[in-house]
């Protein structure tokens, strides 16, 4: 008997603001390189803590359960958005991203509490570092050209933010794109 899986995330959502900052900043970047990359849509703009790929209900009930617990001892982010980058290199681009710098709360202790919850539930270990970033576009062939006009980006100096809880989404892939739905979130303490 097959078990039903999904496709899993957990991430932190940005205002919806903070992603039309982000839009604005690289629309120039999005017309010259209109046909070298893909775009994330607007809406799909997030922070990932943890791919997790296919997960089975019985692994995303105890993740949901133990995921509820990590958020009570844990307080809200506040973040700014900082500089694009690349990975995994300038001179190689494969994925065009904003990142972020945190102002208050502890993210990679958070992080890393979620690596430990997915192993718990039966997850190998993340083999790659934890770099806090925002993806904006994927690239299709990599060229100096792309990093020449991605590293020219400039994100407007945009108000401080605030990032309350934790989602476990679900990622429905189509060949238009990646949908996201919101499995369940997770409310990280208020500062007092």
């Amino acid at each position: 008997m097959n078990e039903e899986t999904y496709r899993a995330f957990i991430a932190l959502e940005l205002p919806s603001e903070i992603r039309e900052a982000i839009r604005e900043g690289v629309k120039p970047a999005m017309g010259i390189l209109r046909s070298l990359v893909k775009w994330v849509p607007v809406e799909n703009m997030h922070l990932t803590l943890r791919f997790l790929g296919n997960i089975t209900l019985e692994m995303s009930n105890k993740l949901r359960e133990n995921l509820h617990q990590v958020s009570s001892r844990f307080t809200s982010l506040k973040f700014k958005l900082d500089i694009p980058g690349a990975f995994p290199s300038w001179r190689e681009p494969r994925v065009l991203w904003v990142g972020l710098v945190v102002l208050e709360g502890d993210l990679k202790l958070l992080q890393n509490e979620i690596e430990l919850q997915a192993q718990h539930i039966g997850l190998p270990q993340e083999k790659q570092k934890f770099h806090p970033h925002i993806t904006v576009g994927r690239v299709k062939t990599p060229s100096p050209f792309i990093s020449n006009t991605w590293k020219n980006v400039k994100i407007k100096p945009t108000p401080e933010f605030i990032v309350d809880k934790i989602t476990l989404f679900k990622s429905i892939l189509n060949p238009s794109g990646a949908i996201y739905e919101v499995v369940d979130t997770f409310h990280l303490q208020r500062k007092e």
